[in-house]
Parts: C-alpha cells; sequence; structure tokens
C-alpha cells in the first residue's frame, strides 16, 4: 500500500489549520464573588486589628423585630406550624448564630458578610419557600431551606476565619424566625 502524502504548502486560513487534531485548552478564570472579596478584607482587618465603632445600618435592621401577624417569637412560629418537636434544637443552633453575631459584629468586612447571608436568606425564604408552605410537606421545606439557604451559605463561608456549620447556618434561619423576618406559617 503507497503511502498518501497531503501537500498544505499553498493553504491559507483563518484559524487554525491542521493535518489532524487540533487541541483548545480554554481555562476560564475564576470569578471572585462577594463574600469571597469581604473575606479577604476581613482577614486584613482581623490582622491590622481594625475595630467597628458602630454597627452598619443595614445589620441594625435585622435586630429589628416586626410581626407581620402577630405572631412573635421563635416558640411561637415553630408552634403554629407544628414544628414543636424542633424548638430544643432550634433554640441551639440559634444560639450559635447568636455567638457568631456577637463575635464577628467588631469588626466591618464581617457586617457585610453576615448582611449579605441574612438578606439571601430572608429573600430566599419570603420569596421562594414561604410561597409552598401549604402544598408542601416538611420535608420538602427543610430540604428547600437545606438547598436555598444553609448549603450555599457553609459553601461560602464554611472554610473561612467565620467557620460557618450547618448548624450555625440554620441557626441563621431560626434568629430570623425570632425576629419575625421569616416563618413556616401562612
Amino acid at each position: 500500500m503507497a503511502a498518501s502524502t497531503v501537500d498544505q504548502s499553498g493553504a491559507h486560513a483563518g484559524r487554525d489549520m491542521a493535518g489532524r487534531d487540533i487541541n483548545h485548552n480554554n481555562i476560564a478564570a475564576s470569578r471572585v464573588s462577594a463574600v469571597e472579596k469581604l473575606l479577604q478584607k476581613l482577614e486584613s482587618e482581623i490582622a491590622q486589628n481594625q475595630v467597628a465603632k458602630d454597627m452598619i445600618d443595614r445589620l441594625k435592621r435585622f435586630y429589628t423585630q416586626r410581626s407581620h401577624d402577630g405572631v412573635r417569637g421563635l416558640q411561637a412560629k415553630l408552634s403554629i406550624s407544628g414544628r414543636d418537636d424542633s424548638y430544643d434544637d432550634a433554640i441551639e443552633m440559634k444560639e450559635m448564630f447568636v455567638k457568631l453575631l456577637e463575635r464577628w459584629s467588631l469588626y466591618y468586612s464581617a457586617q457585610q458578610i453576615i448582611v449579605h447571608l441574612l438578606a439571601r436568606a430572608e429573600r430566599q425564604f419570603n420569596d421562594i419557600i414561604l410561597p409552598q408552605v401549604a402544598s408542601c410537606d416538611r420535608v420538602q421545606i427543610n430540604t428547600f431551606m437545606n438547598d436555598l439557604i444553609v448549603a450555599p451559605t457553609v459553601e461560602d463561608c464554611g472554610a473561612s476565619v467565620l467557620e460557618v456549620d450547618h448548624n450555625t447556618a440554620m441557626g441563621m434561619i431560626y434568629w430570623l424566625a425570632e425576629q419575625c423576618f421569616v416563618r413556616w406559617h401562612k
């Protein structure tokens, strides 16, 4: 069998030209999220011992209790939604989040991170989860909370100086309920 040869000496192409395969490796640079930027800033504030003199207004908002329907406090919200059996765990997890709040509110960047997490949790809960409360069972609602709030929070802050684990992230939801920003009943 005779070897075949191809002569491409006079060929022109707008891009690559080859007698066989062309392999391209495109590696997209990863985008740095807002939380990642703030975590870097926080580490700098910690290293330089730059503590905040006051609380930012966007965080103060979450400390103002407000009740849309007269059901105030975590225990009342759990009770009216048939989640009484969660109360002991809820209190423990909420306290884990409160300790995180107290410890990290000393730094402006940490306050901004916490506001970001709280606002995302509030929006995800009230815009996506709450409208489905009447038509979903408890397991489905828990799955929504985990997928939309808890897991993303741990993903953003679990391996950082904040060390947010799943229980602390769930405690954030319970704290928001205590403050009347989220609820499990219509």
